[in-house]
């Protein structure tokens, strides 16, 4: 059976596929539209396919390259998290956000996707560093997880994903390739890299070269401290790529490639909230002249760590001025942030080993 999934087959792929099999191209359209809008769960669910060709697909394409481990909601079903599990048994994380219509935005459907397996930068606030890096996913594993949530909002009657923000485990520009393949993939299935977000914690080099790409996408940059001394701390990254080229690199981005970079700010009680924080944080917002998403710490378990008392937090954010707008992690209210619901799924396995191990030794 071949390794690649119907996520990881581009249509000149899958075409190639279909002609091999002596089927027309046309065949490849249904499939995707089945795949996209949660009408089928299954190649031998596509019921306007012939019965051979559907014998036939699951032999030659996988139908996912993840599968369903655990699922929990939150917001009213508006957000929804996903533990997934790759073929060699490894677990990644994925968030399902709706977003309703207002007067001043459109409804989306929002998904963030995970682009490794763990994590290598190693940030204090984040549980996903807590379980280092085991490995980079592959641009089938990620377009997977956008797949996932279509067939499920789709199945729903919701619609399929408007927007795919690259904020899930791992850091995406240390999985550069696939990422950017990724990306690629999702365009065919209808996600415009318009409405792709990569949010990185710093390698500035990675920075200048996909802004080469001439992908219209958005660029977030990891801050969460606005002096060097700090964010050595927070982001260990920084001790290579300092603040002050961060910004560069992302100015070069905004120039390059026309579209605004933003600043993700996690708001640390006496860490990175004072005045002078806030001052300083205004001040690199104008110069890269990009809107701050300050959000509060998510609890991590064991972390003595913690977000600041809501109303300082407010006013962090009018200190820091119009740019800036206070946002609270939907993945949190569903199971935690990045990486907490595997840390979770992983503590509750060690616990049944450990009781079966105690009844394993009782007499």
């Amino acid at each position: 059976m071949t390794e690649v999934s119907l996520g990881g087959a581009s249509r000149e792929k899958l075409g190639l596929l279909l002609d091999e099999l002596g089927a027309p191209s046309y065949r490849g359209d249904q499939i995707r539209v089945h795949a996209w809008r949660g009408t089928a769960f299954g190649f031998d669910q596509m019921v306007n396919l012939p019965t051979g060709l559907r014998e036939q697909l699951p032999q030659r394409i996988r139908w996912s390259s993840l599968s369903l481990v655990e699922a929990t909601v939150a917001d009213r079903g508006m957000t929804e998290k996903l533990l997934l599990r790759a073929a060699d048994g490894q677990e990644v994380e994925a968030v399902m956000i709706r977003h309703d219509s207002s007067t001043t935005s459109r409804e989306r459907r929002t998904v963030c996707v995970s682009s490794q397996v763990g994590c290598a930068i190693g940030c204090s606030f984040c549980a996903t560093g807590q379980l280092g890096l085991r490995r980079n996913l592959e641009a089938q594993e990620i377009v997977d997880q956008v797949l996932e949530a279509a067939r499920r909002w789709g199945g729903g009657g919701l619609g399929a994903p408007t927007n795919v923000v690259y904020m899930g485990m791992g850091e995406p520009l240390q999985n550069y390739s696939a990422v950017v393949a990724s990306i690629r993939l999702l365009q065919e299935w209808g996600v415009a890299p318009r409405r792709v977000v990569v949010s990185t914690s710093g390698l500035v080099p990675e920075i200048d070269r996909l802004a080469a790409e001439e992908l219209p996408l958005r660029l977030a940059i990891s801050l969460h401290a606005t002096s060097d001394e700090v964010r050595d701390r927070l982001v260990p990254l920084n001790r290579r790529y300092r603040i002050a080229e961060l910004i560069e690199a992302g100015q070069r981005f905004a120039i390059r490639t026309g579209r605004r970079v933003s600043l993700e700010y996690v708001l640390i009680a006496g860490v990175n909230d004072s005045t002078e924080d806030a001052s300083r944080l205004r001040r690199l917002a104008a110069e890269l002249r990009g809107h701050v998403n300050l959000i509060p710490m998510n609890r991590i378990p064991s972390s003595q760590l913690a977000a600041p008392a809501l109303p300082w937090c407010r006013e962090f954010a009018a200190l820091v001025g119009p740019r800036a707008t206070l946002r609270f992690s939907r993945g949190d209210r569903a199971t935690a942030a990045c990486g907490q619901l595997r840390a979770a799924m992983e503590a509750d396995r060690r616990r049944l080993q450990r009781t079966d191990l105690r009844l394993a030794g009782s007499p």
